[in-house]
């Protein structure tokens, strides 16, 4: 427990350094506590009446644990092919330490409920802002890049996320007028049929 709480608040103090033992260590067991440590703590945040405490926790760890293994291959993936050197037990073992910044996001749940909406933005975007650094400081430990490289390729799957929505909308869209288009036809088709 000791090593945890170490751990928890060199992550605070010195975060290239605690990066740098949590990745090329593979300190996962410790990573995954403090992970599962920032899931409780949002699930308190976000409960609501309904299926209960204990099931928005599970639906929480499943859903946000899928994302976190999606989210650490795609980077190491994106890593690999720029010459990266480090591990994909490393990497996640970094990003669930990452999210420790998300345990300070209840303070700012509790001021939404309160009314205090505009701090609570500027909190919830200040703690998503140190989130995605240490996610960056991650991933220049743990494939020795440098800070620009590692920033890129951290913003990666937020842009091919991007390109993959607007094609969709796109997709959609076409769909729609090719759909509006046909209506039409069915429309000159019945008013002809109707003449006869």
């Amino acid at each position: 427990m000791n090593q945890f709480l170490d751990l928890a608040l060199s992550l605070l103090t010195s975060p290239r350094q605690a990066m740098l033992h949590i990745t090329n260590e593979e300190k996962l067991k410790e990573s995954f506590f403090i992970w599962l440590f920032v899931v409780f703590l949002l699930s308190l945040s976000l409960f609501q009446q309904g299926p209960g405490l204990v099931m928005q926790f599970i639906l929480l760890v499943l859903c946000m644990g899928a994302a976190l293994l999606i989210h650490s291959a795609v980077i190491d993936y994106i890593s690999g092919f720029w010459g990266g050197m480090g591990t994909a037990r490393g990497i996640t073992a970094g990003f669930m330490a990452a999210a420790l910044p998300m345990a300070f996001s209840v303070f700012f749940t509790f001021l939404a409920v309160i009314g205090a909406d505009f701090l609570s933005g500027i909190g919830s975007f200040l703690v998503f802002i140190w989130s995605f650094y240490l996610d960056i400081v991650a991933i220049g430990v743990n494939y020795r890049f440098r800070p620009g490289k590692s920033f890129l390729i951290a913003l990666t799957p937020y842009v091919l996320v991007m390109i993959f929505l607007i094609a969709l909308m796109f997709i959609g869209v076409a769909a729609a007028v090719e759909g509006i288009a046909n209506m039409q036809d069915v429309q000159n088709i019945e008013s002809v049929i109707s003449q006869i």
